[in-house]
């Protein structure tokens, strides 16, 4: 994710990201991750020293993923789905994460303009997503998957910040937040 304050110049970006959140707004802790993280490393000492005592690993590693998955769902669930109108849309590759054999792997990933309306207000948003591509080609099917030829797209949007939105993919993360 790019950081909220990055003009398109600095990022390289032609489309502008539009921010949904204020960048200096304190993100909220999900303290079950955090100390199912605990568990998980301590978990892991303690295994090499008493091997029973690495199921605590496993523990804290199930308790992180449980939390993260309800955090997830807490947080979108009075989300609405809405239909929205794809106006503009770039991809390049960018630097990804390190790979299992270190280094930093180039990704594709997009950027994406969508109008759409909600309670009689119309916006313009650039909707998150959280995944990138391992090639052009793959980019460009997904994005034809989900954007259809005359441009109409599903968003998850927050009523509550309606700038928030999602790009619905039918995906895992469609599934487990929705």
């Amino acid at each position: 994710m790019k950081p909220v304050g990055d003009s398109a110049e600095e990022s390289g970006w032609r489309i502008q990201s539009i921010p949904s959140r204020d960048p200096y707004a304190m993100m909220e802790t999900n303290w079950g991750a955090v100390l199912g993280a605990l568990f998980f490393i301590g978990g892991i000492f303690a295994g090499l020293k008493v091997a029973a005592l690495f199921l605590i690993s496993i523990f804290g590693l199930v308790l992180a993923l449980i939390s993260i998955l309800f955090r997830g769902r807490i947080v979108r669930r009075n989300w609405k789905k809405v239909l929205a109108q794809c106006t503009d849309k770039e991809w390049k590759k960018v630097l990804g994460t390190p790979g299992q054999g270190g280094g930093v792997r180039l990704t594709w990933t997009f950027q994406l303009l969508c109008e759409f309306e909600l309670d009689g207000n119309r916006y313009t948003v650039t909707p998150e997503y959280w995944s990138t591509f391992i090639s052009e080609n793959r980019l460009q099917k997904f994005l034809d998957k989900v954007i259809s030829p005359d441009g109409a797209c599903q968003l998850w949007v927050n009523p509550k910040n309606p700038l928030q939105t999602e790009l619905i993919a039918n995906d895992i993360k469609d599934f487990l937040l929705h």
